[in-house]
């Protein structure tokens, strides 16, 4: 049995301090399986429908450098992405969110 990220995300917010800020239309969508990914050449190598969590460690550390990041997850039908926030990614940027 598939899980989606509708029910992945149910307790998130509290549990583990996650928010979603992007993609309520895609909630639907089922999990195939889990990445950690910190490197912009990794999505080349997704298969589809997994869900992606990155640090930035790699260098993701400009608007474009993330955006370009996201990019290649959805090229390769990535269902998600949970960015730590912390000390490489300050903050999700606008043009990533829209």
């Amino acid at each position: 049995m598939a899980i989606t990220l509708e029910k992945l995300c149910e307790n998130a917010e509290e549990r583990y301090n996650l928010k979603l800020i992007a993609g309520k239309g895609g909630l639907k969508n089922a999990i195939r399986w889990v990445h950690m990914v910190e490197d912009s050449e990794v999505p080349n190598f997704l298969h589809g429908n997994e869900l992606i969590f990155t640090t930035g460690i790699a260098k993701l550390d400009t608007a474009d450098k993330i955006l370009e990041f996201v990019k290649g997850l959805q090229r390769h039908s990535a269902v998600g992405v949970v960015m730590n926030l912390g000390p490489y990614i300050k903050k999700v940027p606008k043009n990533v969110i829209d």
